[in-house]
């Protein structure tokens, strides 16, 4: 009984300071008795677990807080996490591409870079990543084991509890332990946190617009590329709260036997939605004689981007139009599911498709057209300008994330 006393004891303190580094991060500055209130602790727990966080290099007060007028004697000053105690490293890979960068503790990026030479094989894949890993640090001056924690992603279906990807079926890459990989390719001991790309995505929008979202329920990040997904944001009472579900909105049927998928089923939205079936239907009419302002961009049958696609289609180009309209519209019908199915009170929308003014219009006609309005609740929309680097920052952001839910002194 003892025994078991010590450990709830012990347990209970772990949570206490997790809780307390949290709250001072979404939070900060912030002062001690507010940080009491919100999580229902006593001023003593508080400045102990304050103190402690101070010893340890993680948090500071606030050196240039005003003090109350009148008041006598040394005044307790809001708080605030140090933005360089710590690093973090962020990975993306997805074949095609590797991405990375190197964060602070408030997830300021010290150094970032990318390889675009494609490559199918895994193997490769994870040397080239842990290859860029070791040049990042050097280039930071800074070494492993200066590092508190890594992130990785990549696309397909993850169990980041044990670090493993599952499956990629657009690569065949099937049971891959992506954590002890890199640790034994690359040397690092510490914590690596493993995701899938679009959840990563939802916790870089949680810590890098922390205070529009600390008062936020809930929100969605519908993220569209080659393949797509909406992973659901949850906010606890755990403070800050974590992705609820793999948002594998991709393949949700849209058309009953309809065209063919990555995944082996037919009538997915990705297969008429994401920007590998937006291509390949470009493609087709390309080889079909027609889309005459994309050929023109696209001479001698080079490869198509989305950005030759959106260019054509702003160009007036009417067969791309009309490729683009249908993935649109599928993408609309998704969304106010989504919408009708769990009310989330922010819709994030990340993906090149919606860069143009023209897109985004037509998908909220769509969306408006297919909401239930006895349950919908005004989410309100924000389309996010995409970037080559948002997947690493948002796996810096995870292993971030992974940190403070995670600390003990």
């Amino acid at each position: 009984m003892q025994f078991l006393q010590s450990n709830i004891t012990s347990r209970v303190k772990e949570l206490n300071q997790s809780s307390v580094l949290k709250m001072i991060y979404f939070y900060g500055p912030i002062k001690r008795s507010d940080i009491a209130e919100q999580l229902g602790l006593t001023m003593p727990t508080i400045t102990t677990n304050v103190n402690s966080l101070i010893g340890a290099g993680l948090v500071q007060e606030e050196e240039n807080a005003p003090c109350p007028a009148g008041n006598r004697g040394r005044k307790a000053r809001p708080v605030d996490i140090v933005p360089d105690a710590q690093h973090y490293v962020g990975i993306e890979m997805r074949g095609s591409r590797r991405v990375i960068c190197v964060q602070n503790f408030r997830g300021q990026t010290l150094y970032e870079a990318k390889d675009e030479t494609p490559y199918r094989d895994y193997e490769k894949n994870m040397e080239l990543s842990c290859a860029m890993l070791h040049e990042a640090l050097r280039c930071c001056g800074l070494a492993l084991e200066d590092i508190a924690g890594i992130g990785f992603c990549m696309p397909g279906l993850v169990n980041g509890q044990e670090g493993i990807l599952d499956t990629w079926p657009s690569y065949g890459w099937l049971n891959k332990n992506i954590r002890a990989d890199l640790a034994a390719l690359s040397g690092y001991t510490g914590p690596i946190s493993v995701e899938n790309n679009a959840c990563v995505r939802a916790y870089g929008a949680r810590l890098e617009q922390r205070k529009m979202l600390n008062e936020v329920p809930n929100f969605a990040y519908f993220f569209l590329s080659q393949g797509i997904a909406c992973p659901f944001f949850l906010n606890t009472a755990n403070v800050v709260g974590s992705v609820v579900g793999a948002g594998e909105v991709g393949h949700m049927i849209m058309e009953p036997n309809g065209l063919p998928c990555s995944c082996g089923n037919r009538g997915c939205l990705e297969a008429y939605s994401s920007n590998t079936a937006v291509i390949a239907q470009c493609t087709q009419a390309l080889e079909e004689g027609s889309a005459p302002l994309l050929r023109a961009r696209c001479p001698n049958g080079a490869a198509l981007t989305m950005e030759d696609i959106l260019a054509a289609q702003a160009s007036g180009d009417e067969v791309v139009r009309q490729i683009i309209e249908g993935a649109v519209y599928h993408i609309g019908i998704a969304i106010a599911n989504i919408i009708n199915f769990s009310c989330p009170r922010i819709m994030f929308i990340d993906g090149v498709l919606f860069s143009s003014e023209e897109n985004q219009e037509r998908l909220w006609e769509i969306v408006n057209r297919n909401l239930c309005n006895v349950i919908h609740t005004d989410t309100e929309f924000i389309f996010v300008k995409s970037h080559d680097y948002s997947g690493a920052n948002g796996a810096a952001a995870l292993a971030i994330y992974n940190s403070l839910e995670n600390y003990t002194e």
